[in-house]
């Protein structure tokens, strides 16, 4: 088992694909490929919601998962 971050790419009209992360995180641990066990998230919001005052919008934050532990192969 290897420990990280690894964000998940986005695909497009698919959403996150965190195998593609589970891989990479293995990877950069010197492992072939990985299946993720641990997958968090997080939101992640630019600066324009710390505007006092200012409405929040549509588009001002997203989602951001990522893999932190993944089963080597």
């Amino acid at each position: 088992m290897v420990s990280g971050h690894q964000v998940c790419p986005v695909v497009p009209g698919s959403g996150p694909n965190c195998q593609a992360a589970a891989d990479i995180l293995c990877r950069s641990k010197g492992y072939r490929l990985g299946n993720s066990l641990g997958v968090d998230s997080t939101e992640k919001c630019s600066a324009k919601v710390l505007i006092p005052g200012r409405p929040r919008e549509p588009g001002d934050c997203r989602t951001e998962n990522f893999v932190t532990r993944a089963w080597r192969q």
